[in-house]
């Protein structure tokens, strides 16, 4: 009876621990896609860490700390292509105290170059580290995922 008793309190420890995994990382999302979708660059800014990676879907859209982080955001979250980022699913994986691994799915909205919006979904792997200043990303990776093949005729 010990045992099962041991078993259940260990599960229930990891279940508590990967739902407050999960929600720290919808939160950090939300805040970027809410900052992203407002073009509030400042704010986008502030969830990443100084020495921070991206690799966004983009042909060169690859950059090391906050300066060039900031290049790139710039253009993604420019009010001027009316981007609108709606996270559509999240889970949090918690590492250590100090990391979140998440993995993500977006509908990331602009406007194409006829003004009419545009919907990619887009898929994300991060990793967030806890700090003096709470979460930030570390790593922010994002991609486009190929469209399925056309059924054989």
């Amino acid at each position: 009876m010990r045992t099962v008793g041991m078993i259940c309190l260990v599960t229930a420890l990891a279940t508590t621990a990967f739902a407050d995994a999960t929600a720290t990382a919808r939160a950090h999302d939300e805040a970027f896609g809410k900052a992203c979708s407002a073009g509030d660059l400042k704010a986008v800014m502030a969830l990443y860490t100084d020495d921070a990676f991206v690799v966004w879907p983009g042909a060169g859209e690859e950059a090391r700390g906050k300066a060039a982080i900031e290049k790139l955001a710039t253009g993604l979250c420019d009010p001027k292509v009316g981007t609108k980022a709606v996270l559509t699913s999240v889970v949090g994986v918690q590492l250590d105290p100090t990391h979140i691994a998440i993995m993500g799915h977006w509908d990331f909205t602009q406007n194409g170059p006829d003004g009419k919006p545009a919907t990619s979904q887009i898929r994300t792997s991060e990793i967030i580290q806890k700090g003096a200043h709470g979460w930030r990303y570390l790593v922010d990776h994002a991609s486009i995922g190929m469209p399925p093949p056309a059924p054989a005729k």
